[in-house]
């Protein structure tokens, strides 16, 4: 009986034990792991996404796929992400805009700071600023004195976008004033740079960098506060002379609220072994975005400061809730 005893009491120990632990102390990944795109295919973004995705189940051992959800300035595959489990399976690419720039400018359904779970930066994608080879522009002097001899335009992407923001922060660093002319995106913005609708303008490095290289632009800096990997000669609008200026365009992973912390540091930890392959860092190069990891309270604390910073701007500039 004692024997009897001893075994059934050790069952029911090892039960209370089961009942006791967490649930996501299962092996995790244990499923396929989804990455929201919730932008168009093609771009940027879903290259960022689908060369991360075909190296990290390589690494956690599980199929994990892209699905590309785009619409309204990216607010459809938040949604979608914040209907999904917390359990580290469904994750999101976001671009700084909608985290930072967006929810000062739109009514939206998500609180960037609560709703979204940082894995960790990504990429940064360097914002530049180029000229027309016929303008007349080849330095941030240049620039400043045909500012104040007559009005001169820049072609930006939208009006609210990063590259937009940025061109209204430059203004204020200079002490000029320069009229925006808004595209339907930083490939447009470029375009009409080389052709001369616009002497000059503010795009994603992407969107210019055959064109650098071509010589159909000038590159006159980076906002970045370094210098961009691919393009190590050109200097950054600090170093070029503009006082006290950085502004800074990046990629991160999101998970919804209420991921358990052990899972989003494996997932970082496995996304910033893939960003440190040197076949991946090429690729994503070749599209102007400099891969950089950090950590998610890294990551938290550069979206309190992004969000901080251009709801100030946008404030200041007037701008109104759409």
């Amino acid at each position: 009986m004692n024997v009897l005893h001893a075994k059934w009491w050790m069952i029911a120990l090892l039960a209370v034990v089961a009942v006791g632990l967490p649930a996501h102390a299962e092996t995790f990944p244990n499923r396929t792991i989804r990455i929201i795109v919730p932008y168009a295919a093609g771009g940027s973004i879903d290259l960022t996404g689908r060369v991360i995705a075909k190296h990290l189940q390589d690494s956690v051992g599980q199929s994990v796929i892209v699905e590309n959800k785009p619409g309204a300035n990216a607010a459809i595959g938040i949604e979608e992400l914040m209907r999904s489990a917390p359990d580290g399976h469904t994750l999101v690419i976001l671009s700084d805009s909608p985290v930072t720039v967006n929810v000062h400018l739109s009514r939206v359904n998500y609180e960037p700071l609560t709703d979204l779970v940082p894995i960790g930066r990504l990429v940064n994608s360097p914002i530049i600023l180029t000229a027309n080879p016929k303008a007349g522009i080849a330095s941030i002097p240049d620039l400043v004195a045909a500012a104040k001899a007559k009005p001169l335009s820049y072609g930006t992407a939208a009006i609210g976008s990063s590259s937009y923001l940025t061109g209204e922060l430059f203004q204020r660093a200079l002490g000029i004033t320069l009229q925006p002319v808004p595209y339907r995106g930083g490939a447009p913005a470029a375009v009409a740079i080389a052709s001369g609708v616009v002497p000059l303008g503010f795009t994603d490095t992407g969107s210019v960098l055959p064109m650098i290289h071509n010589g159909q632009l000038v590159a006159l800096g980076v906002a970045d506060p370094v210098r961009a990997r691919s393009m190590p000669n050109i200097p950054t609008l600090l170093e070029a002379g503009v006082p006290n200026f950085s502004a800074v365009s990046w990629l991160a992973m999101f998970a919804p609220r209420g991921t358990p912390d052990d899972r989003v540091a494996k997932l970082n930890a496995e996304i910033a072994k893939v960003l440190a392959m040197p076949d991946v860092q090429k690729v994503l190069s070749a599209a102007g975005l400099e891969a950089d990891s950090n950590s998610p309270s890294e990551m938290r604390a550069i979206i309190a400061a992004d969000y901080k910073k251009w709801g100030q701007l946008i404030k200041t500039l007037g701008l109104k809730v759409q």
